[in-house]
């Protein structure tokens, strides 16, 4: 059998490119037939040219199709802004465009409703507590509170939000030698002790609430205490000029204890003085959480301590101080006790009778003597724990 010849491989391309430009212009004649048929006015095409081999088709654009789409793209948008204007709602355009198409009006403002009615769609965003931010310095006083915080009622409160670094016997006097270099004694954990300025640094405090003043007042006048307390606190607002400060009261004692000057009297003496320095001043304040003692002194039922120092607050008080913290109470000024004074000048309690020279509760325990020491019917003072005192004077912790 003879060998059929080949033809090359561009002529066969050629060929059908030439077949489909012929079956294009078919379909095109077709087409303008039929419509004409419609009486559809139909512009003449010429016909177009085969392609050459190897280049490639370039897709025509249709420019009405392009058209009827930004067309409607547009009147979408305009029905959307005035459905929307129509309900109060400020909806950009740039959102209702719809993706891949353009922005075509991003930056035309819809017009304002003349009575806007309130987006519910969305709830309002949640409040920060009042207590993010915030850290409590004190004493034992205040550690009665951090412990009604952490582990009572006042966990479900909005106080859990705040910081709390507290120590039984710290004072103005031991802050105030933190301020001028000293080492700090805000135990952070067994192997970190941190200074005022450490605390508040270390928690990003905006908010500081600090009660300090039993220690202070135990061996010190009021005068000294007051002035050692606001060179604390002028120090404090040096260093952190937008720190809130909150000063708090001292809770007093039970009727009419007194311990080597400290006694409800001192006490109020020390409140008055410093909520006169904190009126007025710029992020300074003064809570009165001693307000709930209308008599001057503790009630029996809001004391932790009936047999220790007297001062500390149970979770009853502490659900009062806590009241006061978020509002729920407003402090009253509280009235300053007047002790009642025996023969021989000395102070009494209401549960006691008195001897030659001291007051004495009916178990036989002293206590108050002309020099104001307070001690047990064995020359000590102790409490529950065995802390405090001993006759020396000497102040010891188990």
């Amino acid at each position: 059998m003879a060998n059929k010849r080949k033809r090359p491989a561009a002529m066969r391309e050629e060929e059908r490119q030439a077949q489909r430009a012929a079956a294009r212009a078919e379909r095109r004649t077709r087409r303008a037939a039929e419509q004409a048929a419609q009486n559809v006015p139909q512009k003449a095409e010429a016909p177009k040219a085969p392609r050459k081999a190897g280049v490639p088709h370039k897709k025509k654009i249709n420019k009405f199709r392009v058209a009827v789409v930004c067309t409607a793209a547009v009147l979408v948008a305009l029905v959307a802004l005035g459905v929307a204007s129509a309900a109060g709602v400020r909806t950009p355009i740039s959102s209702i465009a719809a993706d891949g198409e353009p922005e075509f009006f991003s930056t035309v403002k819809p017009q304002a409703s003349a009575a806007p009615a309130e987006n519910t769609a969305s709830a309002a965003p949640t409040p920060s507590s009042a207590f993010d931010g915030a850290l409590f310095i004190g004493d034992s006083m205040t550690t009665c509170l951090k412990n009604y915080v952490t582990d009572g009622a006042g966990s479900t409160t909005a106080l859990s939000d705040a910081e709390f670094m507290t120590r039984s016997d710290y004072s103005w006097d031991e802050a105030q030698d933190e301020l001028n270099g000293g080492e700090g004694g805000l135990w952070l954990d067994d192997d970190t002790a941190l200074t005022v300025t450490e605390a508040i640094d270390r928690f990003s405090a905006t908010k500081l609430y600090i009660q300090l003043g039993k220690e202070d007042l135990t061996y010190n006048d009021v005068s000294d205490v007051t002035s050692t307390a606001q060179a604390v606190i002028s120090a404090l607002q040096t260093k952190y000029p937008n720190l809130e400060i909150t000063v708090q009261a001292v809770t007093p004692m039970l009727e009419w204890i007194d311990y080597q000057g400290l006694s409800s009297g001192t006490i109020a003496q020390y409140n008055e003085a410093m909520q006169t320095y904190c009126t007025g001043k710029k992020n300074l304040k003064f809570l009165n959480i001693a307000a709930f003692c209308t008599e001057g002194y503790l009630p029996a039922e809001y004391c932790a301590d009936p047999e220790g120092l007297c001062i500390h607050l149970n979770d009853e008080g502490c659900a009062i101080w806590a009241d006061y913290l978020l509002g729920n109470k407003t402090p009253e000024p509280s009235s300053t006790p007047t002790p009642t004074p025996d023969s021989n000048g000395d102070s009494t309690d209401n549960t006691d009778s008195t001897d030659s020279a001291d007051t004495t509760d009916i178990a036989g325990d002293t206590y108050t003597d002309d020099s104001g020491d307070y001690t047990d019917n064995t020359g000590d003072y102790t409490d529950d724990t065995g802390d405090y005192t001993d006759d020396t004077g000497d102040y010891t912790e188990e």
